[in-house]
């Protein structure tokens, strides 16, 4: 007799808030590689390794940077309550980070 008495209607299935990651390390990756294009204009009277080394992590922190940001856009493709904009500035603050040494080297290549 119980099941009788049981609502007829469908339960609604109410779409949960996005709890995922917000892209924050994506942000901080892609803006850390792109700054890393600014050592070289710092004071001469730095050592070297101060100077040139965060140029060789350009690359690196720019796929990170992508590779950090993007799963973060895919869990919030969807979802109405999510605002992937730190996740979207990463992936494209990596993206250019990844173009901009990718770009020279063509050009330098190309020119020489």
């Amino acid at each position: 007799m119980s099941s009788a008495n049981q609502a007829t209607e469908p339960e609604q299935q109410q779409e949960e808030p996005y709890h995922g990651s917000s892209g924050t390390g994506s942000l901080v990756l892609g803006a850390t590689a792109v700054a890393a294009f600014g050592c070289p204009f710092l004071p001469e009277a730095l050592p070297p390794v101060v100077r040139y080394l965060p140029l060789y992590l350009v690359l690196p922190l720019g796929i990170c940077a992508v590779v950090w940001g993007l799963p973060d856009l895919w869990r919030a493709w969807g979802t109405e309550y999510s605002s992937p904009v730190r996740a979207r500035i990463g992936v494209l603050l990596g993206t250019l980070a990844i173009l901009a040494p990718l770009v020279w080297l063509f050009f330098y290549l190309g020119a020489g």
